[in-house]
């Protein structure tokens, strides 16, 4: 079992090495809550650490943030950001699981 303290697990976790006792890898698949922080800072871990994220986007969710000095981002628009910003930067990401390639 793996205890997440930081939104990147790979943060002060014994997951890269679980991976790699396991043989998996290099590719990894990831899904979560808040796209725009654990998963986005999830992918940004496992890239450091050698590993080929690809974001499910369907399985993945944010909510609405408020903006320093008033107004909210929406869930909407947060979302969009955030997997542009891991497709960009750290890894793939694909619209449906059944986008995912063997």
């Amino acid at each position: 079992m793996i205890v997440k303290r930081f939104p990147d697990a790979f943060h002060l976790t014994a997951l890269r090495q679980t991976l790699e006792d396991l043989g998996a890898g290099p590719d990894l698949v990831l899904a979560g809550f808040m796209t725009h922080m654990c998963v986005a800072a999830t992918a940004q871990g496992g890239f450091e650490a050698g590993f080929r994220p690809t974001v499910v986007a369907e399985a993945t969710a944010t909510r609405s943030l408020p903006v320093p000095g008033g107004g909210v981002v929406s869930a909407e628009a947060l979302q969009a950001a955030s997997l542009a910003m891991i497709g960009y930067l750290f890894g793939t990401v694909v619209d449906t699981v059944d986008r995912l390639t063997p």
